[in-house]
């Protein structure tokens, strides 16, 4: 293999920075030669291209309905509490679950794991339809905690399959179009939501009818996902397989999470884990305390149509070839952080304001235009910032390691901390004195995490490196651009091209 310090043929100089992985003497950048299949139709199907588009239908299915009520505000119920005590029992079922995503995906693999994620899907627009027609709280949270089991599979396998499956310069993209369908989902049921609330312009819950929709949309999600395919079958653009390592029994992995979650960069990672979702729980009380049913209906529209347009730009500025790793991840820090220093500032001003305002006042587009559009545009940035912060978080994994394995681990670990920020969000607001309170914890939140996630952008290589390719028993052929001939040891062009 060619010196650590040795350019590639077309300008971009290898990373010197070590990579901190777990599974020591492995590379965990390295692709592999596969088979390509002769059939066009195969190669599509095995497409990393195919299964980004399997996962957004799984996301726009499951997560993107369950955000899509949650944007109504208190889950469309007349009041948030209950919806809360149930989205914080989801949450809390899915920390332990999320936190072993390492060894769950090295047993099950990613396609079942989604399989077993999408059969839970239907519960949650279940519990809302029986406990809006029937009042019927009991099975409203029971549906969640299970729900919050079986979503943890699929938030564990569609985290590692991001992270590994692209390519590095299409990474920002591909997490692009998976929060696109992600939001996609929720446009598609936030104009139904609208359609069928449009009359109600003050107190209360949504149509019942509403859940019927968000429960057959829901039901898409497990035939979708039998069409992923195996990890190691999967062929990136170029031609290469993605970064696997040697399977490692159950022992072997439980140890190998440990060791990950002691390790500097994931301790200084994990208040930002926490934080990215942590605003669903306080925004939605907020929506559900201060505004008409029909003006929540209509932000369940407007915001991720917002979102939709915004994020495929900020994964752009992640997928520019003409810039290093580390410069691209602070550009992106700023555009993220920026908005939502201003959106928390914001917010605070509101509630000053609501203090001073009769608790039974839900503001409505129709009636006070303006005091509605100062009031609602700060959720509107979150809902855009939320999913830049998302975007980042996932890209900047995958620069530290690009193996199944690995990021299987890693997306455990992001993701159990997350649910546990949405678990702590919706727990505090199902039950809350003052609106100050959880909004307090959110700015502290954001002030804590700011300067370590800084730190970590630091550790990020200032250059791209340049990848080696495996043969299936591990060793290596080559550099990505050169690959070694096996008679001749001599060094041949790389490039396979899929069509």
């Amino acid at each position: 293999m060619a010196d650590d310090k040795k350019t590639h043929e077309e300008g971009q100089a290898v990373a010197t920075e070590p990579i901190v992985g777990e599974s020591h003497g492995f590379d965990h950048f390295a692709l592999r030669v596969v088979e390509i299949p002769q059939k066009r139709w195969l190669r599509r199907y095995r497409s990393v291209a195919f299964q980004m588009v399997v996962l957004a239908l799984l996301a726009f299915s499951g997560p993107s309905m369950s955000n899509a009520i949650s944007s109504l505000g208190g889950g469309g119920l007349a009041t948030p509490y209950t919806a809360n005590i149930a989205s914080a029992t989801q949450y809390s079922t899915s920390i332990l679950i999320a936190m072993l995503g390492g060894p769950i995906i090295s047993v099950v693999g990613i396609p079942i794991a989604c399989m077993i994620g999408a059969m839970g899907f239907p519960l949650s627009g279940s519990g809302f339809y029986v406990n809006s027609k029937y009042g019927v709280q009991w099975y409203l949270i029971f549906a969640k905690a299970i729900y919050g089991i079986t979503s943890a599979f699929l938030y564990v396998a569609e985290a590692s399959a991001m992270i590994s499956y692209p390519e590095e310069h299409r990474r920002g993209f591909y997490i692009s179009i998976w929060v696109i369908m992600r939001n996609v989902g929720s446009i598609i049921a936030g104009g139904i939501t609208f359609g069928l609330n449009i009359a109600r312009d003050g107190y209360g819950g949504v149509t019942t009818n509403t859940y019927l929709v968000f429960l057959g949309l829901e039901c898409i999600g497990l035939p979708a996902a039998f069409l992923l395919s195996r990890t190691k079958n999967v062929i990136r653009s170029d031609g290469w397989g993605v970064p696997l390592l040697p399977r490692q029994t159950w022992k072997q992995e439980c140890k190998l999470l440990l060791q990950h979650h002691m390790q500097k960069r994931t301790l200084l990672l994990i208040p930002i884990y926490f934080l990215t979702y942590f605003g669903d729980g306080v925004w939605g009380t907020y929506m559900s305390l201060h505004f008409s049913v029909r003006a929540r209906a209509l932000s369940s529209l407007v915001t991720p149509i917002l979102a939709v347009l915004m994020n495929p730009l900020f994964g752009m500025i992640l997928d520019m070839k003409s810039v290093g790793p580390r410069k691209k991840g602070m550009i992106a820090f700023w555009v993220w952080t920026i908005p939502t220093a201003a959106m928390l500032i914001w917010v605070m001003v509101n509630l000053k304001w609501f203090t001073e305002q009769p608790d039974e006042l839900r503001l409505d587009y129709a009636h006070t235009t303006g005091r509605w559009v100062a009031m609602w545009f700060p959720n509107m940035i979150y809902v855009v910032t939320c999913w830049m912060s998302q975007t980042l978080v996932y890209w900047v994994l995958g620069q530290f390691a690009s193996d199944v394995s690995t990021n299987a681990r890693t997306g455990g670990v992001f993701r159990s901390w997350e649910t546990t920020g949405q678990a702590v969000s919706y727990g505090i607001n199902s039950r809350v004195a003052s609106q100050f309170i959880p909004f307090g914890v959110y700015v502290g939140l954001f002030v804590v995490a700011l300067p370590m996630f800084w730190v970590v952008l630091m550790d990020l290589p200032v250059e791209t490196r340049v990848l080696a390719i495996v043969d299936d028993d591990g060793n290596a052929v080559g550099h990505l651009g050169k690959t070694l001939d096996a008679e001749h040891g001599e060094e041949n062009d790389a490039a396979r091209e899929i069509s």
